[in-house]
């Protein structure tokens, strides 16, 4: 899969150059998992590993910049935007992959 700015539904594995995030349009989730990249090269952000409320993908295209809104529930932040490295790959999840990892 090439993007998901033609998607509405489903939920995906969509690697960056140092993390995996699930995402899951039908539950409006997402769940960054860092890589095993060294330290220097991957930053620990807020709350990773856990699921956070999806607003919208503005971007998530292979070779570009996946960039997302998202809502991390904090007083008087309406949404934080959160932009990846390039995207390397999108892939489709089943029902059963999705509950597993979400």
């Amino acid at each position: 899969m090439h993007t998901l700015m033609d998607q509405a539904r489903g939920a995906y594995l969509v690697r960056t150059a140092s993390s995996r995030y699930i995402i899951s349009l039908d539950l409006n989730v997402v769940r960054r998992h860092p890589g095993t990249a060294p330290p220097t090269e991957v930053a620990a952000l807020r709350r990773d590993h856990e699921q956070l409320d999806l607003l919208a993908v503005f971007e998530c295209t292979v070779g570009t910049p996946m960039v997302l809104a998202l809502d991390l529930h904090l007083p008087f932040v309406p949404f934080t935007l959160r932009r990846t490295m390039d995207v390397v790959s999108i892939e489709r999840l089943s029902e059963v992959e999705e509950a597993a990892l979400l």
